[in-house]
């Protein structure tokens, strides 16, 4: 196991690509969900984050646990924005492991004081500054008052409003887990869940099992993927 720490790394994208590389994997979302617990800790382990900021890791956290989720549970099947989600936070890192790379590149340029890239004069002919005829300060002072005035700002549009639902943690799943698998000794895991019909529900249901099987509280059994997955209470 190994840490990273606030100063390490910029942004989410960054931290996420870290992970990664670490690894020595590609960006793929079978490598996505290898990293999901790290980048979950690591986001729970924060104590100085300020809203705005653990925001954009939550939501890259959730679409990450999504990730887990499916490849935990081949069956599930998710919407086409879930699936869009996915593709695009694979897209997001790829384009920005590219600037990462690009941005190395000019830092070396910068360290060999290499501050502009031309190409060579011509043989024998002297370089000269040309301007057009007439040209002065107050013409150019113009033109350029010409161009700002012309550029139409357009405002930004309010994003509409969407109320979050409301939705138990993982602690409080575990809780509820344990109460009910004290009622009997074998329970399917969609009779678990509150909700069968929300995948969100099912995911947090099953995530609570993961961790009771964990803790040798219970045994998670499957005869044949794709068949019923089933909990069996050891106490």
């Amino acid at each position: 196991m190994y840490q990273i720490t606030i100063q390490n790394f910029s942004g989410t994208l960054d931290l996420l690509l870290q992970l990664v590389e670490k690894k020595n994997l590609a960006i793929t979302e079978l490598s996505l969900a290898q990293v999901t617990q790290e980048y979950v800790t690591f986001v729970n382990e924060q104590e100085q984050i300020n809203a705005e900021d653990l925001a954009e890791f939550l939501v890259i956290a959730s679409t990450l646990l999504l990730i887990k989720s499916r490849s935990l549970l081949p069956s599930l099947t998710l919407a086409p924005e879930e699936e869009n989600e996915i593709l695009d936070l694979e897209t997001r890192l790829k384009i920005y492991q590219l600037y990462k790379i690009a941005g190395e590149e000019i830092k070396k340029m910068f360290r060999k004081e290499i501050y502009i890239m031309a190409r060579s004069g011509w043989k024998n002919v002297e370089p000269q500054f040309l301007p057009p005829p007439h040209l002065s300060a107050d013409i150019l002072s113009l033109s350029f008052q010409k161009i700002l005035s012309e550029l139409q700002i357009e405002d930004t549009p309010l994003l509409a409003e969407k109320k979050i639902k409301k939705i138990q943690t993982l602690e409080e799943r575990i809780k509820t887990l344990l109460q009910k698998i004290t009622q009997g000794s074998r329970f399917r895991l969609q009779d678990l869940s509150l909700n069968k019909n929300d995948k969100i529900d099912l995911i947090l249901t099953f995530l609570a099992a993961l961790h009771l099987a964990k803790k040798k509280i219970i045994t998670i059994k499957q005869n044949n993927n794709f068949d019923d997955i089933w909990i069996l209470n050891q106490s």
